[in-house]
């Protein structure tokens, strides 16, 4: 049986190894396309309460809480911790918020 071999040729784009590097540099740049004054998130109205909560639902995400979806956590009765559930959208926009 004859043998066939497969030709390689080298990656013509940029290396692979340096693609983290590339996506944190991506991901940097659009800071630039943001504004600059800091009173664009502390502006007054609903747009400041939003933010917040749903950075604290992103960061509240985790296996240690069961994936819920929570804004605050209390402790209830007997011990047993009691959570001020939110759970209004998938769990998807808060799982990327959280990756970011």
């Amino acid at each position: 049986m004859p043998q066939t071999s497969i030709k390689t040729f080298p990656s013509r784009g940029f290396p692979s190894e340096r693609l983290p590097l590339w996506l944190l540099l991506l991901a940097l740049s659009t800071l630039f396309l943001c504004s600059f004054d800091k009173g664009y998130f502390y502006r007054p109205g609903p747009d400041n309460w939003n933010s917040s909560k749903n950075l604290a639902i992103a960061e509240n995400l985790s296996p240690d809480h069961g994936f819920r979806l929570f804004l605050g956590r209390r402790q209830g009765s007997g011990g047993a911790p009691g959570y001020e559930m939110y759970s209004r959208f998938p769990v998807g926009g808060y799982a990327l918020i959280k990756l970011a």
